[in-house]
């Protein structure tokens, strides 16, 4: 099933987050790791299925809060500056969800 055009730059992106979260996680059987992982997918899924802007916003809204709790648990999940990265992508992409025209 092809992509919608409007969905479709969000698709790519969150592909290459979600590929980019695989490698910098530290391990893949912490519960967080493991919740960041399912999160990850549910957007992608979320995206191809065009689901409402808004909720696409609360999945990416979830996985900034899962970034957060990583960055918490110290460097043994996933280094500073990777959560840091993904915290601020995460931010970007809920913010253009935001200017989409289907956003109401």
């Amino acid at each position: 099933m092809p992509i919608d055009p409007t969905y479709q730059p969000f698709y790519n992106r969150a592909r290459q987050l979600q590929n980019q979260l695989h490698d910098a996680l530290g391990t893949t059987e912490h519960p967080t790791a493991f919740a960041m992982r399912q999160e990850m997918q549910h957007l992608v899924d979320d995206l191809e299925v065009r689901k409402n802007p808004r909720d696409i916003e609360n999945r990416i809204k979830t996985l900034q809060r899962q970034m957060l709790e990583a960055r918490n648990q110290g460097a043994h999940l996933m280094t500073y500056e990777h959560t840091d990265h993904f915290h601020d992508s995460y931010e970007q992409m809920r913010q253009d969800v935001r200017r989409m025209n289907s956003y109401n």
